[in-house]
């Protein structure tokens, strides 16, 4: 008779013994929920140089975009070409539907926050990425875009603690980590 693998055990038809010879069983894994494993993912992110990072970032993106709706999957994808043909007006109403449709899904509110900067609409912009940030605070991109919208405002001060904020949950982050040590030596400069 011959052995079988199924589910990480060891079925043998009929009545015979476990084989001598080394047998390999495939190591089982926990099962994760996807918050569970966007837990993981940020921790490893929080402790990665600039060559682990990318494929964190690349999971924690795909992690954040689940929406677990249809609908809104559809309007962030529609809102996503829009935004990469240039249609900021097209990418704004779909990306505003979404934060309609799911309130809930940070996300949404992070490219709503985005076309509104693109937009120089300061105040909505400011109002969404704050928005996106109560419902997760750990996403450092809405950080990142808050600096940068404080930064054009002439806000050295607020805008380097939102590039810390940032850095906190995203060390290995170049253009953050260049744009903190900037405005670290502009603010030492102002000081003098």
């Amino acid at each position: 008779m011959t052995p079988f693998l199924l589910s990480g055990l060891l079925l043998l038809t009929g009545a015979q013994d476990a084989p001598d010879a080394d047998v390999q069983i495939a190591p089982q894994t926990e099962f994760q929920t996807p918050e569970e494993r966007l837990d993981e993912r940020l921790d490893a992110l929080a402790a990665a140089g600039p060559r682990e990072a990318p494929p964190l970032v690349d999971e924690i993106h795909a992690l954040w975009a689940h929406s677990g709706s249809d609908t809104v999957s559809l309007l962030m994808d529609r809102g996503r070409v829009a935004e990469q043909a240039e249609n900021a007006d097209i990418a704004a109403r779909m990306y505003d539907h979404v934060t309609q449709l799911d309130p809930d899904f940070a996300e949404g509110w992070l490219a709503a926050g985005r076309m509104a900067a693109q937009a120089e609409d300061w105040g909505y912009a400011l109002e969404t990425l704050n928005t996106a940030l109560t419902l997760e605070p750990r996403r450092y991109d809405a950080y990142l875009t808050i600096a940068r919208l404080l930064e054009r405002a002439n806000e050295a001060e607020a805008a380097l603690e939102a590039y810390e904020d940032a850095l906190a949950i995203y060390p290995a982050h170049e253009a953050a980590t260049e744009a903190r040590d900037r405005l670290l030596a502009l603010l030492a400069g102002r000081a003098l």
